[in-house]
């Protein structure tokens, strides 16, 4: 029997026969030393491209401090503090570096916690803290500046306390249930997305209820240049941030049935932004408030990237989060409130 022919066979599985065979040869067949050591070597020269520094006090007298398990370690001569080539990245004192390979290969399909379980070998609960330390670190990528005409919407999210054994404020939910309250109220989350022509992206969890005037200056005005044309709704909140900014503002009104203006304004890119991401987000049955702000930065990356090859998102998604870095523990992040 032939590669090509085992190929066609695999081919003509079903989606749930071939993720059982991923998952078998993920457990089987690690990532070779090499392989693993070529990623070490990528991200050492990312994270040190601007010359060795400890990543516990940022001072630059470091010095070379032998190996341990085949890593280089590095001490500093200012905090005495040591460190290596993962510390303040996710993969930091992970005692199964040879799993995150095929766990990045899941978070790109967007597969379930206990599906990316069962195919790379781990506990569900591990996959959990996994998933959202890489997010802690993708969330401090910075977004740059807009250009030329930027769409801006909001859009809402239920309020969500999943994972909390008892809530406070109101009874539990059965399986995300309905809000008790008709249209927008604080039982809504309001995330704000804004989004140029060159898809260069923006999705903030900003607050709940409708959204407000000092919520938009304090998410977009970082991001906006003096030239930039805001297309938005008719809601007064985005009337009064283009009055104080003296930004060119084109109002579209659905509903005065008003779509397209002068042949190029509209918001048809924040529309269909927001359609994928309620799609996409869908799939986790309901996403807690507190870690909502990871999962829209988790879509944001998939969107922005999503004509690369599974191969580059893979590399650039371990490199970049160890590049950003990241200190949260299981502790840290069982443990996080909803920042408001």
């Amino acid at each position: 029997m032939t590669v090509e022919t085992i190929l066609a066979d695999i081919s003509s599985l079903s989606e749930r026969d071939k993720e059982y065979i991923l998952g078998f040869l993920t457990r089987h067949f690690t990532p070779s030393a090499s392989q693993q050591g070529a990623l070490i070597g990528e991200l050492r020269e990312r994270k040190f491209s601007h010359g060795f520094h400890c990543r516990h006090c940022g001072s630059m007298s470091v010095v070379r401090y032998g190996k341990r398990n085949g890593r280089q370690r590095y001490k500093c001569k200012d905090c005495i503090k040591m460190s290596c080539d993962l510390t303040n990245s996710p993969m930091y004192r992970s005692k199964k570096a040879d799993k995150w390979i095929a766990f990045i290969e899941c978070m790109l399909k967007g597969l379930s916690l206990r599906n990316t379980a069962e195919i790379v070998g781990i506990t569900h609960v591990t996959a959990f803290y996994w998933r959202h330390k890489v997010l802690s670190a993708l969330a401090k990528e910075s977004v740059g500046e807009f250009e030329g005409i930027v769409e801006v919407d909001e859009t809402y999210f239920l309020e969500s306390h999943k994972g909390r054994k008892t809530i406070q404020t109101r009874k539990s939910r059965k399986r995300g249930g309905s809000a008790s309250k008709r249209g927008i109220s604080n039982e809504q989350v309001c995330v704000l997305v804004a989004r140029d022509r060159n898809k260069t992206t923006l999705s903030k969890r900003v607050g709940s209820g409708r959204i407000l005037t000092e919520q938009i200056e304090i998410t977009l005005t970082p991001h906006f240049q003096s030239d930039t044309v805001l297309i938005s709704d008719a809601h007064n909140s985005y009337k009064s941030y283009s009055a104080k900014n003296d930004l060119e503002h084109i109002i579209i009104n659905g509903s005065k049935k008003e779509y397209v203006k002068k042949g190029i304004y509209h918001l048809n890119n924040i529309n269909n932004y927001h359609s994928r991401l309620k799609k996409w987000i869908s799939r986790f049955n309901g996403v807690s408030t507190k870690y909502l702000q990871l999962y829209l930065v988790w879509f944001q990356f998939l969107d922005i990237r999503k004509m690369e090859s599974d191969l580059s998102k893979k590399k650039l998604i371990l490199i970049l989060s160890s590049v950003l870095g990241t200190w949260e523990t299981a502790d840290t992040l069982r443990l996080r409130s909803i920042p408001f």
